[in-house]
Parts: C-alpha cells; sequence; structure tokens
C-alpha cells in the first residue's frame, strides 16, 4: 500500500486526539477558576487591564475618572433608523462635534462610567475613537433597560460549547426629546486569544474571567447608582 494513502487518516487521527487533549486541559483549567474568587479581584483586574489592554480609554476620557467599563455595541434597528435621532437634544449631549453617525455596528463600541456620567463610544475600521456620546443623570433617570439576550451577530458561527464565553447584552434605551436611542451594553469585555497563548488553555481562561469581571461591573454599578435601570 502506497504510505501516501496512510496520511490523510493519520492526519484525522491526530486532530481527534488533539482535540480530546485540549477538550480535558480545559475542563481542568474551568474547574481551577472561582469566579466568586475572581469578582473579588475587581479593583486589580480593572487598574491592569487600563493599564494595558484599554488605556486608550483613559485617553479618551480626557483625565475623568473610570469607575467602571466595558464592550458595548449598536443594534442593527438603531443604525437604520439612527438618521431619525439627530436632532438638537442628541447633539446637545455629543461631545463629538460633527454630529452622531452611530452607522458602525461590526467594530468595538465601549462604555465609561464616571460619576453620575455614561460614556458610550463607538470606533471606526482602525480602532480609532468615532463617536462619544455622553449621558448625563437627567438622560440616566429617564432610561429604561431589559434584557438584549445573548450577542451573537458580531461572531458568526460558533461552537455550541462556546456560547457561555459570548457577552449577554442589557438593551438601554434613552428619551431624547421624546425620540428614543437604543444601545446595547455587554456584561463582559471583548476577548481575542492572543496568538501566544493558543496552547495555554489555563491562560485563556483566566483572562476571560478577568474580562468578564471588570466587564460586569459596569453593570452593577450602573443598577446600584439607577435602581429604576434593574431588569428582572
Amino acid at each position: 500500500m502506497n504510505p501516501l494513502f496512510l496520511i490523510p487518516g493519520a492526519l484525522v487521527i491526530g486532530g481527534i486526539v488533539f482535540m480530546v487533549i485540549m477538550n480535558k486541559r480545559q475542563k481542568a483549567a474551568k474547574a481551577d477558576i472561582d469566579m466568586d474568587q475572581e469578582r473579588r479581584n475587581y479593583a486589580a483586574y480593572k487598574n491592569e487591564l487600563l493599564l494595558q489592554d484599554f488605556s486608550f480609554l483613559k485617553g479618551w476620557m480626557k483625565g475623568q475618572a473610570i469607575d467602571a467599563f466595558s464592550a458595548g455595541s449598536i443594534p442593527q434597528s438603531t443604525a437604520d433608523k439612527v438618521g431619525n435621532l439627530l436632532g438638537d437634544g442628541l447633539k446637545n449631549f455629543a461631545l463629538s462635534g460633527t454630529g452622531v453617525k452611530l452607522q458602525r455596528i461590526d467594530t468595538d463600541a465601549f462604555w465609561v462610567l464616571s460619576g453620575k456620567y455614561l460614556h458610550f463610544f463607538t470606533t471606526d475600521a482602525a480602532g480609532e475613537m468615532e463617536e462619544h456620546l455622553v449621558f448625563d443623570n437627567f438622560h440616566l433617570e429617564k432610561a429604561r433597560m431589559h434584557d438584549g439576550g445573548i450577542l451573537k451577530a458580531q461572531f458568526g458561527l460558533y461552537a455550541k460549547q462556546a456560547e457561555e464565553y459570548l457577552p449577554k447584552v442589557q438593551v438601554i434605551t434613552f428619551d431624547v426629546d421624546g425620540k428614543q436611542l437604543s444601545l446595547e451594553v455587554h456584561d463582559r469585555l471583548r476577548y481575542a486569544v492572543d496568538p501566544a497563548d493558543m496552547m495555554n488553555v489555563k491562560k485563556q481562561l483566566q483572562d476571560r474571567a478577568k474580562y468578564q469581571v471588570v466587564g460586569e461591573r459596569l453593570l452593577t454599578e450602573l443598577k446600584a447608582g439607577f435602581s429604576h435601570l434593574k431588569t428582572a
């Protein structure tokens, strides 16, 4: 028998063995992570991420306090209808001088809670800040929030077992001069595996936990300051 015919079979078997080994590593690594304990490290994790992966937020906030921060997104319905929301009321609390577009739904967006002000940043394809909206106490007192489920649109196809790592979304709706503006708040920061950590499952899960602990705190703080935003 030509040994070349054996190569595909060997590759398949090797792939199966690799998956079995990685699944075992993942289960073992997950067993070592106690999320309640991880949440006690919030302050350290927040400072670490603001110094490293999310240091740009400090520049965008121009010295203002960052009490909590997380990822966000723009619903498709908002992007489609945003042209109706470009009245003076919206421009009055937008810091961008060119008006608000909010048309990108496939680039990163971020929320920052600073005292009684909630900041929303959108980015362009290069990751640079595109829009900066500021919602003050008046807008937050009139806002409402509901559960938006699991965010899947940005991630395309994914394995069912990976669903636990997808962001859970809260939709916050603001009243802007009688017009409704809905935006999405994620319960964790978006995590991308560092190529150097591809084989280090434990490191990946530890980083995921860190991103979750920091991201979910924004919703906790927001609902603590504005109890009417609590969802069932």
